[in-house]
């Protein structure tokens, strides 16, 4: 087995504490604090014709962290906490500095991150106009991205730049991982505010392959920031060419819908489903029980089982966090922890389970009270209990199948 000598631990040793100290100094930079923030400011106030010649006496390291520090100053300068006029004269130093030796690709990087993080600061567009003015930087752009520097600096200063990328990243011929891989082979950088902003608009109208190469995940970091307008778009556009199976995969996204639609057959309900097809609406309510089931059951072989009925039922979720799904002859309690399904005719339990267990808020007492004072078989043939070992499945799909009748 391996031990490491003295000298290579010590030089790990070494190289975290260069790591740990360049991570502080760039928290430092980012709050226009400490050592290098200080340095920083006198350089960035001296006459512009004084500054040539300060790029020869940095370190890469100390050039990254200017560029940490500009967009630090351009974001407070974008709040209202610094002079802009200031700030603009500074960031005309740091450009000079920063490019008179020529831009490395570790700082164009940086550089053209903080362009498309703080794209919609006002503050930043002089340095859209240096940057366009530098060749060196362009060189380094195109050949990071494969696009025309000037067309992109000049989306940059004009404003259009997501639009700019949203048409580059759709004209590329297919492309593996879909609209997002392309957004980042046009030269957008993932988890920006740019790339955000492209995603967006993008969502709301895309198929539903495409949102199947996004994923839920990522769909819902992009949804959970947007207006209840774009909300009710993406929704509308989700459940019109996606079908339930689809959806499905899907479910957490309706959290972030239900505040939008409102209650079922609510004035806002019916409003947000206004110019949708029913056999959509019917959709959605489908959606909405696959959510339900999800939010209780988690995802799980349980709540697999029961997606295939969600469609034909009426489902919530207790304030146990049980699951309660009503078919039209029984009715079904999915404990959580019991691991188990409670089965009961619709009148039985109508008239002596949900009245005693409605407002119970422990899981624990509910399954006592269904274990211990319910009628189980016998004179009410409906009434049966499940759990969810070796091959429950098959008899609660036999169940089903049995007194099941369609919901009108």
């Amino acid at each position: 087995m391996y031990q490491p000598t003295k000298l290579a631990m010590a030089s790990e040793n070494i190289r975290k504490m260069r790591e740990d100290r360049i991570a502080r100094k760039a928290q430092e930079a980012g709050r226009s604090e400490g050592e290098c923030a200080a340095i920083f400011e006198r350089i960035g106030d001296r006459p512009f014709g004084e500054v040539a010649g300060i790029a020869y006496c940095l370190s890469d390291e100390e050039k990254r962290l200017m560029v940490v520090f500009m967009f630090a100053q351009l974001k407070a300068a974008g709040e209202g906490e610094i002079d802009k006029a200031l700030v603009e004269k500074r960031v005309k130093n740091y450009i000079a500095i920063l490019t008179e030796e020529g831009v490395t690709e570790e700082i164009a990087i940086e550089m053209f991150k903080g362009c498309q993080e703080y794209y919609k600061n006002d503050a930043i567009k002089p340095l859209f106009k240096l940057l366009r003015e530098d060749d060196e930087f362009g060189r380094c752009l195109e050949k990071m991205t494969g696009q025309e520097p000037g067309p992109v600096l000049d989306a940059f200063i004009d404003g259009t730049i997501s639009e700019y990328y949203n048409k580059a990243a759709t004209a590329l011929p297919d492309v593996e991982g879909g609209y997002a891989k392309a957004l980042e082979q046009v030269g957008v950088i993932r988890d920006t505010a740019l790339y955000k902003e492209c995603m967006v608009y993008y969502v709301v109208i895309c198929s539903s392959d495409e949102y199947r190469n996004i994923g839920e995940a990522e769909l819902y970091n992009i949804a959970e920031g947007f207006t209840p307008e774009m909300r009710r778009k993406l929704l509308i556009n989700m459940v019109s060419n996606m079908d339930t199976v689809q959806l499905r995969k899907f479910a957490k996204l309706v959290g972030l819908f239900k505040d939008v639609t409102g209650e079922k057959d609510s004035e806002r309900y019916n409003r947000c489903f206004e110019d949708l097809a029913p056999q959509y609406q019917t959709r959605y309510a489908t959606w909405l029980n696959q959510y339900i089931i999800t939010e209780s059951l988690g995802k799980s072989a349980v709540a697999d089982f029961w997606y295939n009925y969600a469609g034909k039922i009426a489902v919530r979720q207790l304030p146990s966090g049980c699951l309660m799904l009503e078919f039209n002859r029984f009715v079904v309690i999915e404990t959580i922890d019991d691991n188990a399904a409670y089965f009961y005719g619709t009148d039985y339990f109508r008239a002596n389970v949900i009245p005693n267990i409605a407002g119970m808020e422990q899981e624990n007492l509910l399954v006592d009270f269904l274990k211990n004072k319910t009628e189980m078989g016998g004179q009410q043939p409906l009434n049966w209990r499940r759990a969810h070992i070796g091959d429950w499945q098959f008899p609660v799909r036999d169940y089903l199948s049995t007194n099941m009748k369609v919901i009108n």
